[in-house]
């Protein structure tokens, strides 16, 4: 009968229903991935530890880790871990522990992170997933690092250099690129923007019991230079620098309503103490050039709160200046006959052309410039392009460039402007320079736009005025060249402000909110500003 006619049911698995699912014959990628990267580290380990010790070990352990992590993580994920390795962990372990070859762990690193990167845009390339959004007056700062690559390979490939001194400076000059890249092409979210702005900061509260202790016990031991926080040895002025990048972002939020007065109080106090533990005099400019670029539109209103910052930044660099004679420099800093003697002593030496030390092989930083100018030797050719990366190094490792060896035993590469012209030329130095220039004059027009919201628009105003700063170290030092941490800052900034004009620049403006709703707001004149549009930003 039709009432019990049998209903179809689907086929069940040979074992029943509660029989057990077929096991997986062979494991899954990942865990294959996973078991061949520790057979990788222990055969490596085996081999080194008989040969190298515990240290070298350890580093060849942690570079193979390191691959597994790169390849589970996407380079979203990846940009946070490479700020914290290279800010807060390869210093100490060089500077601490004396393990000196955590630098290539930083290299390599940075290296997985660039091939990372490459890999995700080349995918989402193919697979016609890339978002087709306009450049937004930014696309001259990636041509501009193209350009200065493509400079940097073929004067590798012109150049004299050995192997190794080619592959030192791959190392140095490359794999930081990859920031760059993957903000310019990879959307990200404020959320996760915010997040690294705000490990800045807390990179920068975590140097001053480091500074403190490197201050009063590491300075008698090691002597100058040795106040350098989580940075590695030497790097004093970069941890100065970072210190006052966290102060800008902070002072742009402020402004902008979006920190209270006390924070921004604790934050200034924390930077100062790192700047003024540090013993870096470059300060005394750099800190009133950065409150004056962040602080432009309160500077700029009117004629009485100009002359009030003014006198304000006057006494900021008095009190610095006699900080540093009481603490460092006591009567010595200062001594002399003449004026003369005196501007000589407390750093008139950085615009000498002739200061020479040819005992011990420093040479100044004007002095540099001047030897390259002078040079008989380049014709045409040699002063456009250059005689290829490491020409001006003098490395312990990887010996004297053609350049150096000519000029020995000084060391003319003291600055990065005249290592850039030595290696790479005019021609090179400038898609170089371009770099950070473009890059400012992009932020200069986003802010006038009005373009995103209020910490768009606050992390694209730090981004633009640490460039400025870093711009002066051009002709200060060289770690824009040979440092990662510097590089990491330098090119983080960059691409900030790429990604910002890139893919904030089509939202619409965020609508200034009631004076009311602004609990954080500096003033009630400024509530009053319309903080999203105009020229007032720029």
């Amino acid at each position: 009968m039709n009432f019990f006619r049998k209903q179809a049911t689907p086929a069940l698995p040979s074992g029943g229903y509660y029989a057990p699912r077929r096991k997986r014959i062979l494991p899954t990628l990942p865990a294959m991935l996973a078991g061949l990267a520790l057979l990788l580290v222990a055969a490596f380990a085996g081999l080194i530890a008989p040969m190298g010790g515990v240290k070298l070990t350890l580093v060849f352990a942690g570079m193979l880790l390191v691959i597994p992590v790169v390849w589970f993580l996407s380079a979203k994920n990846l940009l946070p871990i490479l700020l914290v390795f290279i800010f807060l962990i390869q210093g100490p372990c060089a500077s601490i522990l004396h393990i000196r070859a955590i630098l290539w762990v930083g290299s390599c690193l940075a290296f997985l992170f660039l091939l990372r990167t490459v890999l995700e845009i080349l995918l989402t390339k193919l697979g016609r997933r890339m978002p087709n959004v306009p450049w937004g007056g930014a696309a001259g700062i990636v041509i501009a690092a193209a350009i200065y690559l493509g400079f940097f390979f073929f004067g590798m490939a012109i150049g004299k250099a050995t192997k190794l001194q080619m592959l030192s400076s791959i190392r140095f000059g490359v794999p930081m690129f990859g920031v760059l890249m993957v903000l310019a092409f990879t959307p990200f979210t404020e959320k996760r923007l915010l997040i690294m702005w705000r490990l800045i900061i807390g990179i920068m509260l975590l140097q001053l019991p480091v500074v403190f202790y490197q201050h009063f016990w590491g300075m008698g031991l090691i002597g100058w230079d040795a106040v350098v926080g989580t940075f590695g040895p030497g790097m004093s002025a970069v941890m100065v620098v970072f210190s006052i990048a966290a102060l800008i972002y902070s002072l742009a939020c402020w402004s902008r309503g979006l920190m209270p007065f006390w924070q921004l109080a604790v934050l200034f106090v924390f930077a100062m103490a790192n700047m003024l533990l540090g013993e870096v005099k470059a300060i005394v400019f750099w800190m009133p050039l950065a409150l004056v670029l962040t602080l432009r539109t309160r500077l700029l209103r009117n004629v009485g709160t100009f002359i009030a910052y003014g006198c304000l930044l006057v006494v900021f660099m008095a009190g610095t200046f006699a900080a540093y004679k009481a603490m460092y420099w006591g009567e010595q800093g200062s001594s002399g006959n003449t004026v003369e003697q005196k501007l000589q002593h407390t750093g008139g030496y950085f615009f000498d052309p002739y200061e020479i030390q040819y005992g011990t092989g420093e040479v100044g930083r004007f002095a540099s410039l001047y030897i390259w100018y002078r040079d008989p030797t380049p014709d045409a050719m040699g002063r456009l392009i250059g005689f290829g990366p490491g020409a001006s190094a003098d490395g312990e490792s990887t010996g004297r460039g053609v350049i150096a060896m000519r000029y020995r035993p000084l060391h003319i590469d003291s600055t990065t402007l005249t290592a850039l012209l030595w290696d790479l030329g005019i021609l090179g130095a400038i898609s170089f320079v371009l770099i950070p220039v473009l890059a400012v004059l992009a932020a200069v027009r986003y802010l006038r736009r009005g373009g995103g919201t209020l910490h768009q628009q606050a992390m694209v105003d730090a981004s633009a005025v640490t460039l400025v700063l870093m711009m002066t170290t051009l002709i200060y030092n060289r770690t824009l060249l040979v440092e990662t941490s510097s590089q990491l800052l330098f090119l983080f900034c960059a691409g900030c402000i790429v990604q910002m004009c890139r893919f904030s620049a089509a939202k619409a403006p965020a609508p200034a909110p009631a004076a009311a709703k602004r609990p954080y707001g500096p003033s009630s004149a400024m509530r009053a500003l319309p903080v999203a549009g105009g020229a007032r930003h720029g």
